[in-house]
Order: structure tokens, then C-alpha cells, then sequence
């Protein structure tokens, strides 16, 4: 039996359906609350957010428990490992078998939450084998040049698709970039993507965010993640375009992203960088960026010629 689990919820909802009944797939914090459910133990998410120390308390409770056979793994896959910690492993280990089969994966480059890398030195069975590739191979040519270009990020290019580019959109004050989307979304709709096709994340998180408040851009309805129901699936608002943050959607794809909130600090640049990173790359097709232009340091953007 397989164990494949990743950092990121939409992640590892899209993974489970496409692996179906040929493992068990969770983020490990979602393995973390399955497993003492089954142990008659489940975690009270009461205190989950004024409480910094929750899933320590969380993780401790497992440690403390027998892990009987069922739930025992003869190989393990770990997607997002750049967004794991040390003890993580090391409580994963647990439900494994002895020599068990390990996978990790982890693209530095995407590490969002600064965490420093988890050690693989033991990796379960005394040795492992370690395998760089830096080749991108969702970003057409015509987005992977902008990257290159825009971003001190190195990668090959391994998609010999031109795609339909880039698109710089300058905004002034933060409200602007409602208008800004509304008439970038007409215009690919007329260039024949779908509602389905597209999405709006957003470079700063959810909460921070202008269209956090927003029900709507334009004449469209967003379609925006609520909260979980009782059987811990992801419930979103009715709506023709989705709107979602890069921390969410990292490790997913769509034809069309656009970036908004892109308004970099001088004090938190090689994080933001990083940000948006992962929101370019999520592009297949074509993206589209809504920066803030009195920002100097959006004028590589702006400036940037195809």
C-alpha cells in the first residue's frame, strides 16, 4: 500500500482523485487528524487558531499511540517536501514498514514558508539517492522567457509550446484591479478560454487581499473557498471565476492565471520573489499580472518587452 502526502489541501484533493483507491493520499496534517479519528482519539479544532502550538499538541498525541499494521506502508510519496519539517519525517516514519520505499520531492524554489530543509541523511534505510532537474516543463516559451527574464530564477526550458505570453497591467490604488480583471476575463473569454479555464490569485494571501471582500468583479460572480463541512471537504461560494491565493494553489495548474496584488516590499523581496515564482508557473497557457505601478520594484515588469 502506498502513502503519498503533500503540504497543500487542493493539491492533495486533485491527487486523490486521480489516484483513486491505489493509496491513501492526505496532507500530513489531514493524515495526522484521519489516523487519530481511527484511533477513537479526534482532534478539537476549537482552539486550532488562537493556539500557535495546536498541531505540536497534535503531533505529540501520536507519538503516544500504537500504530497497528493496517496503517503501516511498504512506500511512501512526499510532493511539496520543501514544506515539511524535521519532525514531520520523523512521524512519518512510524507508519512505514522496515525498507520501506521512499519517494520525496521538493522544488526549493517554491519553498513560500522559508522552512529549512527537511534532513534525509538516514532517509529510513541508511542512504539515499539524490536527483536534480531543474527543467520546467508547464510554462510555454513565451511565459518561461518572461520568468527568466523578470526573476532571479534559473531553470531549462522543457516545453517547446509558444503559448499567448504575458500581459502587464498597472493599477494605481488597490480597488482599480476589480476594473482591471473584469476586462482581462472579458477579453479571454473572447479569446476562447473558459470561466473553468481561468483563475485570480492573489500574491499576498487571502485575507490581505482586495478581493477578499469581494462577491463580485464586474458582472461576475467569485467562486471562492469558505470553509470545510463536516467531513473535512473544501466548500466554495457559487460563482463563474475563481478566485483563490498562490499559497493555496501551488502544485496546480491552470490555462490562464492571473496575478493580482503584486506590490513587493524592499524588507521581504526574496520571499515575494519566491511568491511569484509560483504564481507564473502555474500558468499553462497565457498570464496576465496586475502590478502596482508606483512601485519601483514592479518597473521590470512594466519595462519588460516581449
Amino acid at each position: 500500500m502506498v502513502l503519498m502526502l503533500c503540504f497543500n489541501r487542493p493539491l492533495s484533493d486533485q491527487l486523490r482523485q486521480s489516484i483513486g483507491a491505489a493509496g491513501r493520499v492526505n496532507t500530513f496534517l489531514g493524515f495526522c487528524d484521519e489516523f487519530l479519528r481511527s484511533a477513537g482519539k479526534p482532534v478539537n479544532f476549537d482552539s486550532a487558531v488562537a493556539n500557535p502550538y495546536f498541531w505540536n499538541t497534535v503531533l505529540d498525541r501520536i507519538v503516544g499511540v500504537e500504530i497497528p499494521d493496517e496503517w503501516k506502508y511498504d512506500s511512501l510519496i512526499v510532493d511539496e517536501g520543501q514544506d515539511f519539517e524535521q519532525e514531520w519525517f520523523e512521524i512519518i516514519q512510524l507508519f512505514l514498514h522496515d525498507n520501506a520505499n521512499i519517494l520525496w520531492l521538493e522544488d526549493r524554489d517554491q519553498n513560500l514558508y522559508g522552512k529549512p530543509r527537511v534532513s534525509l541523511d538516514d532517509f529510513a534505510v541508511g542512504q539515499f539517492v539524490g536527483y536534480h532537474y531543474q527543467v520546467n516543463y508547464r510554462s510555454p516559451e513565451s511565459i518561461a522567457r518572461f520568468i527568466l527574464q523578470t526573476l532571479p530564477f534559473e531553470f531549462e526550458q522543457g516545453n517547446n509550446r509558444l503559448g499567448l505570453g504575458v500581459k502587464i497591467h498597472a493599477y494605481n490604488e488597490a480597488e482599480e484591479q476589480s476594473g482591471i480583471v473584469s476586462n482581462i476575463v472579458e477579453k479571454l473569454i473572447k479569446d476562447g478560454f473558459t470561466y473553468r479555464q481561468i483563475i485570480v490569485l492573489a500574491c499576498c494571501g487571502l485575507r490581505r487581499s482586495t478581493f477578499h471582500d469581494l462577491s463580485t468583479v464586474g458582472n461576475l460572480s467569485l467562486r471562492k473557498f469558505t470553509e470545510y463541512d463536516d467531513n473535512g471537504q473544501q466548500c466554495y461560494s457559487p460563482g463563474d471565476l475563481r478566485f483563490d491565493s498562490v499559497y493555496r494553489f501551488k502544485g496546480l495548474e491552470m490555462p490562464a492565471v492571473i496575478l493580482v496584488d503584486v506590490d513587493p516590499d524592499e524588507d521581504s523581496l526574496d520571499s515575494f520573489n519566491t511568491v511569484l515564482y509560483c504564481g507564473m508557473t502555474r500558468a499553462s497557457i497565457r498570464l496576465e499580472m496586475a502590478v502596482k505601478k508606483q512601485n519601483p520594484l514592479n518597473r521590470r515588469f512594466l519595462n519588460w518587452k516581449s
